[in-house]
């Protein structure tokens, strides 16, 4: 007999009732926040596309070719000379390939055109006197070509480097959370007790070391076959084949960042102690401990829950001074050394990655604190 019901039931499910449902689920205001959000980070994606396209046209053209190699080209043949600077500047954007100028518009349009998701044939490798195309990309989303790596894609060049930067990273983000936060909350359990005290002066002292001096003296402390972790064989330097040469970097990083989440995590921890709900919890007779894991716990943590996808996210990007000091190919160095080479693809490549992750980031913040605190809502205004 119920599942006879049943089935009717289901049977009256008409297609009606199904566009209601979707209608419902299209107004429900957090959807209507995350579908803002997204389009607004899209439209600043774009604007921050064409500033760094509009800012990288701010360097003179004699930056981007060997003007030693013109001027001695020129004394010869000045014909050749500047056929040899017009090749260059086409290279970088500036110049069409019979040498006609194109504007600072022209470049960062075309580069938001590559970025939008459709087919598109683009010619990227021309014979020896450009006069025919050898190589057409073709594809939806095109970065450009890299000038450091003229062989490979820009995603399969970030990939390459990222695989290692996320290791090490996300290594390094789950420890400092296991550690830092129970370092955090006793600090905050007893305010100005001898576990407080010690925790400040670690803190103070962790500040008051340069990071880049630290790095550099782990290194030459830890990389020697009698130091530290001489049993360990990390030696000086990262080696793909020996796994705890990691080790190291990651110690420096969890060790310098301890502080910065335990001092937050103590201060939340401190201003919910000293809320009216602690207050009103041990006038019913709750223990400490209780009152500690159950309630103030949980609302301590929120304003750090926030910044935790971004730190996950951020691990794309590396960090410079480990993977220089390491000798790690990760993507630490990789915006730096763009720049150094006037790599434009590369660095329009990266800050667009950047920009993208730096803004999902607020965006899983934002919706991950709402599951940690009912209280907040999101709503598209």
């Amino acid at each position: 007999m119920l599942s006879s019901q049943k089935a009717e039931e289901k049977r009256k499910f008409t297609f009606k009732d199904l566009l209601q449902k979707i209608k419902k689920a299209l107004t429900n205001e957090t959807f209507l926040y995350i579908m803002k959000r997204i389009f607004s980070s899209l439209l600043t994606l774009l604007l921050v596309v064409a500033l760094v396209s509009l800012l990288l046209r701010l360097i003179p053209d004699h930056q981007l070719y060997d003007v030693a190699q013109y001027n001695k080209i020129k004394g010869s043949n000045p014909s050749g000379a500047e056929a040899y600077k017009n090749l260059v500047l086409y290279r970088y954007g500036r110049t069409t390939i019979d040498g006609h100028r194109r504007s600072a518009l022209f470049g960062a349009l075309q580069y938001i055109y590559w970025l939008l998701p459709i087919p598109k044939k683009i010619p990227v490798r021309w014979d020896v006197d450009y006069t025919e195309i050898k190589l057409y990309w073709e594809g939806y989303v095109y970065l450009g070509r890299s000038i450091m790596f003229p062989d490979k894609e820009i995603p399969a060049i970030i990939a390459e480097r990222m695989g290692i930067s996320m290791r090490i990273s996300i290594i390094t983000v789950v420890c400092v959370y296991l550690l830092a936060y129970p370092l955090g909350l006793v600090m905050a359990k007893k305010p100005g007790g001898i576990v407080d005290r010690l925790g400040t002066a670690f803190i103070v002292l962790n500040y008051a070391i340069p990071g880049l001096v630290f790095y550099l003296l782990m290194n030459s402390i830890m990389g020697k076959s009698d130091g530290i972790f001489g049993w360990l064989g990390a030696g000086f330097f990262y080696h793909e084949l020996n796994p705890t040469s990691l080790v190291p970097p990651i110690f420096c990083m969890v060790f310098l960042s301890i502080p910065g989440t335990s001092m937050w995590v103590r201060r939340f921890t401190v201003d919910e102690l000293n809320s009216d709900y602690v207050k009103f919890a041990k006038s019913k007779g709750l223990s400490e401990n209780r009152i500690m894991y159950t309630h103030v716990l949980r609302n301590s943590i929120v304003p750090l829950v926030r910044s935790i996808p971004g730190t996950l996210l951020f691990s794309f990007v590396g960090s410079y001074y480990v993977e220089k000091i390491w000798s790690i190919p990760g993507t630490g160095g990789l915006l730096t050394g763009a720049l150094m080479r006037n790599d434009f693809q590369l660095i329009q490549g990266l800050t667009m990655i950047y920009a993208a992750l730096s803004m999902l980031a607020f965006l899983l913040g934002d919706i991950i604190t709402v599951f940690f605190d009912p209280r907040i809502r999101l709503r598209a205004r």
